[in-house]
């Protein structure tokens, strides 16, 4: 028996030297399928290709829209505005992202600026802003779409501090005149 299984191990022994292991086969496979690839004709994908590439897109030109701005109060806030003779203050800011050969001629916000426009209000009211405002000669020193920027708080003609705790609102000339911005305010005492 112990001739048998020594038979059978130089047998099994014999095969693997004649054959190979399995992993010499699946390198050759493996190189034979590589030369496979090798030998077909390379393309490029169509997306890449020069010859299909579109030219750039240009942005879309600026939009420059009016804004209504609703400017709310708490109740606290109207009361303290209304008795203490104190005013509210809307500052708007417009601008634009600068060009490369603009940069220095940025404002505190790093945009080019586009406008700017200060109300003086009593109490709370609805604004309807004019895009006559907007500099439209700033306009070739900007890429994307120009931007404004809404901040509120009081005048601080009675106190030396401002009394006001209103959402501050940034985003797109474009976005803020689909619809009315709402600016809502009331006491920092309150928060």
């Amino acid at each position: 028996m112990n001739t048998r299984l020594i038979s059978a191990y130089s047998i099994l022994l014999s095969v693997a030297l004649v054959t190979g292991c399995a992993r010499q086969g699946e390198t050759e496979t493996a190189e034979a399928d590589t030369d496979t690839v090798a030998q077909q004709p390379k393309q490029q994908p169509s997306s890449t290709r020069q010859d299909d590439k579109e030219p750039p897109k240009e942005p879309p030109p600026p939009q420059i829209t009016p804004v209504t701005i609703n400017l709310t109060l708490s109740p606290k806030a109207a009361e303290e505005i209304k008795q203490s003779g104190e005013t509210i203050v809307v500052e708007v800011i417009y601008g634009g992202d600068p060009i490369a050969s603009a940069q220095s001629q940025t404002n505190e916000f790093d945009l080019i600026e586009l406008g700017r426009v200060k109300k003086e209000l009593q109490g709370p009211e609805t604004i309807l802003l004019s895009e006559d405002v907007i500099n439209k000669d700033q306009l070739e020193k900007t890429i994307g779409q120009p931007q404004i920027m809404i901040n509120t708080t009081s005048g601080m003609k009675v106190s030396k501090e401002n009394i006001l705790g209103c959402e501050f609102y940034w985003d797109t000339l474009s976005k803020a005149g689909q619809a009315p911005v709402n600016i809502a305010c009331k006491l920092l005492s309150e928060s």
